[in-house]
């Protein structure tokens, strides 16, 4: 299919209060260096007040509007792909656009939930809608704060998870450009990576400290490892033969799960390691946010060319997987 867009602005935030590996250890109770030696992440970002998702989002799109040189007469529609909500109702983009006051009153809002692969199926949908002409640009933002629902009887995730913030500004194109997309879903693996209370089964209502740990997340790791190891190489490897492009040529960023599942899947499918990103280790684990934070960064560093072709891959919950290559 055709690219429809382009990246014309972006931006990342990381919370102000810098959590490193022995920290955790401590505040989790366990041994010095436990973290370090069973995650491989090193530092993370935690979101503690006065900063809020709200002050992050505020933040990043602030960045990527001046990025992009653009102001909010230029924004024709707001999506918030973030997995973290600050309130059940209304949505998270009509709360963001309420921050920025009457400068942003009216431009249609929008959240786009898939919990890690967020950012990556709300940019294939963005695609389909600037291909019908109904817009002409779109702000896709997210802010995540992940530790404050970690389960801390759980280590093995908790001890992965960051908090932070990232905001992409996309414009049609009418450049001769393709792109492809995959996403695959199987819900068998649903109770694998999953926060069962807050919604209709269990409602916050029915919240009691016996039950904590229902309303906190969690994730068996090794059972989500297996299913994206045996299912998402052959997705991707799909995807880059109907491509019909060189798979050493792609810059890769996949969603950072962890510094060892990265390194894994980059293995498998026998990506070039100076072409790859894998900066888990110094931010941790934030979902949603996490693919665009490392495309900032590298549009930032400059060290992609412009129209370099990038392949975006990652898991969520779900069990979903999806990829998508397209330009820069």
């Amino acid at each position: 299919m055709q690219q429809h867009f382009e990246f014309v602005g972006t931006a990342h935030y990381l919370p102000r209060k810098l959590l490193l590996a022995s920290e955790v250890d401590q505040r989790l109770g366990l041994e010095i260096g436990w973290t370090e030696k069973n995650t491989g992440v090193l530092a993370r970002y935690e979101c503690c007040e006065p900063e809020s998702l709200a002050t992050m989002a505020k933040q990043v799109v602030g960045q990527a509007m001046k990025n992009a040189q653009v102001d909010w007469p230029d924004i024709d529609l707001i999506i918030d792909c973030s997995t973290c909500r600050r309130q059940p109702i209304p949505i998270n983009a009509a709360l963001l656009q309420a921050e920025f006051g009457q400068a942003a009153a009216g431009i249609p809002c929008l959240d786009l939930q898939s919990t890690c692969l967020g950012f990556l199926c709300t940019l294939n949908v963005v695609n389909g809608l600037l291909a019908t002409d109904a817009y002409r640009q779109v702000l896709i933002v997210c802010a995540e704060a992940n530790l404050a629902g970690v389960n801390t009887n759980e280590p093995e995730s908790a001890a992965l998870m960051g908090d932070g913030a990232a905001a992409v500004i996309v414009r049609k194109s009418s450049a001769e450009r393709n792109c492809y997309f995959k996403h695959e879903t199987y819900a068998q693996y649903h109770r694998e990576c999953q926060v069962r209370g807050g919604g209709h089964d269990l409602p916050v209502f029915k919240y009691h400290q016996n039950a904590e740990a229902d309303f906190r997340f969690h994730m068996d790791g090794p059972a989500i490892y297996r299913a994206a190891l045996r299912l998402l190489p052959p997705m991707v490897n799909q995807l880059i033969q109907v491509s019909g492009l060189d798979r050493k040529l792609l810059h890769t960023i996949p969603h950072q799960a962890s510094p060892r599942a990265v390194e894994t899947i980059r293995r498998v499918l026998g990506l070039r390691r100076e072409k790859y990103e894998n900066r888990v280790a110094g931010m941790g684990n934030l979902a949603a946010a996490s693919i665009p934070t490392v495309l900032d960064i590298i549009r930032f560093e400059q060290s992609v060319a412009p129209a370099q072709s990038l392949l975006l891959l990652g898991t969520s919950a779900g069990y979903s997987q999806a990829a998508m290559i397209v330009s820069l």
